[in-house]
């Protein structure tokens, strides 16, 4: 069965395809046969309105399908009753475009099995990785072959093991893998909202997929729509990061609930110099965030769209986020990074020793992201090189050092935070979350205030 269709002029639309589908045996196949290479989610549904297939035109895999079992449906599929009646094919247009597309619907064709894949919707987020109260690393932000990226999800396994990595977001745009390959360490289901002009957002822990053409039917992209988008991603217990948010064209661009963001990208692909920028724009819109009382915690991602060969051609994992927890599930990863107990490297872990000082000169250990009761904070990190050191207070350096190494106590003035960027040959190479004493009051002032 062909599916021509055509977008108009309109900024925002659902096209809807009614399939009249009857005995079923094997599966129902979704063909991307001649789609513009746009962001563009493509849903299948069958008669009782469940998503079977979730994908997108600038997919550079083209079939898709579900079957009755998980072994007999392809990722970015979940399996079901092959039930007779009206599917529907739902095609999402979120932004600007003019042009046709041509799909193709196939059923009960014979399509490889595979049973080495783990089960998205059997992902368990108590599972408990590990007992060990440390810190843990980790990339925010990366694609595959299921959008526009190179990243092949069969030598996912390999870079994981080889980057040592303890976790991985896949953020594909405007799909979410559901058949992951087996790996040592959590592939977390998650993607990359994906409105071009009008930003780009990561959810990061989500449970089911989102239903777009239900979102966004007859609605103009816009505040009001985003946030509802991202209430139902807190529902899941997951969490909103604003991506890359001063590009120029994929940025945050207009005013936005900011307390629907858990999370703000402040270093996104540090490998690639003309986004240097972009990043030290994100950096002071970061320090406006904290000083009018928004506590949005930083992150940085790789945003990788290459395929991981070995770790020396490979984007993933540069930078990392390096994420403190009492036992590693990823319950406990994603309630660390709401509360910016995290802090980002591209020159590998440090030593951290971080104490408040009481009046009574008692010593607490503390972390990123706290509120302290006491102005005072001895301060002792190291790193694997040389680097410039700044120690940035209320938005302004207070304080630089060369070395390996920070030993210092830091004074902190009442309703203030300090933070630390460290730096290598003038590039960033360490960004880590704020330390409060006392609590900045909340302002009135709008993201395109703040992010001047």
């Amino acid at each position: 069965m062909i599916l021509n269709g055509i977008f108009t002029e309109k900024e925002c639309e659902v096209l809807t395809f009614n399939l009249n589908l009857r005995n079923l045996k094997k599966n129902i196949i979704l063909f991307l046969k001649n789609c513009p290479d746009e962001h563009f989610p493509v849903t299948l549904k069958d008669p009782n309105g469940q998503i079977r297939i979730l994908t997108t035109f600038k997919a550079k895999e083209k079939i898709f399908y579900s079957g009755k079992n998980f072994e007999d449906s392809s990722n970015c599929a979940i399996p079901g009753e092959l039930t007779d009646g009206i599917w529907k094919l739902e095609i999402t247009k979120p932004y600007m475009f003019k042009g046709m597309f041509v799909l193709e619907i196939l059923k009960d064709v014979d399509m490889n099995k595979s049973s080495a894949f783990m089960d998205i919707s059997r992902f368990n987020y108590e599972n408990q990785f590990s007992k060990e109260k440390k810190w843990y690393k980790g990339e925010l932000h990366a694609h595959t072959k299921f959008s526009d990226g190179l990243l092949e999800l069969k030598t996912l396994p390999k870079g994981i093991e080889d980057l040592n990595l303890d976790f991985i977001f896949l953020t594909d745009h405007n799909v979410i893998s559901t058949k992951t390959p087996l790996s040592i360490s959590p592939i977390i289901p998650s993607t990359e909202l994906t409105l071009m002009e009008n930003g780009h957002f990561n959810f990061l822990g989500l449970k089911t997929l989102p239903d777009y053409p239900a979102f966004l039917k007859g609605k103009k992209v816009g505040p009001e729509l985003l946030k509802t988008i991202f209430e139902w991603v807190k529902k899941q217990n997951a969490l909103v990061v604003m991506n890359h948010p001063l590009n120029a064209t994929m940025g945050v661009n207009y005013n936005i609930d900011l307390t629907s963001f858990d999370l703000i990208e402040v270093l996104n692909s540090p490998y690639n110099n003309q986004k240097t920028q972009f990043n030290i724009d994100a950096l002071k819109a970061f320090d406006g965030l904290l000083m009018n009382g928004y506590k949005i915690f930083a992150v940085g991602g790789s945003d990788s769209h290459t395929d991981f060969v070995d770790k020396n051609s490979s984007f993933l994992g540069k930078p990392l986020n390096y994420v403190h927890m009492n036992g590693f599930t990823v319950n406990n990863l994603l309630q660390s990074l709401k509360v910016g107990k995290n802090y980002i490297s591209t020159i590998g872990e440090l030593n951290l020793c971080l104490h408040e000082i009481s009046t009574q000169n008692n010593k607490k250990e503390i972390f990123f992201g706290e509120t302290l009761n006491s102005n005072l904070i001895e301060c002792n990190l190291s790193a694997k090189e040389n680097i410039t050191w700044k120690i940035i207070i209320n938005g302004q350096i207070h304080s630089e050092i060369e070395g390996d190494k920070i030993n210092l106590e830091i004074n902190l003035p009442q309703n203030s935070y300090f933070r630390i960027e460290g730096y290598k040959d003038n590039s960033i190479a360490i960004i880590t979350n704020p330390i409060f004493f006392g609590n900045i009051a909340k302002t009135n002032k709008e993201w395109l205030d703040i992010r001047k």
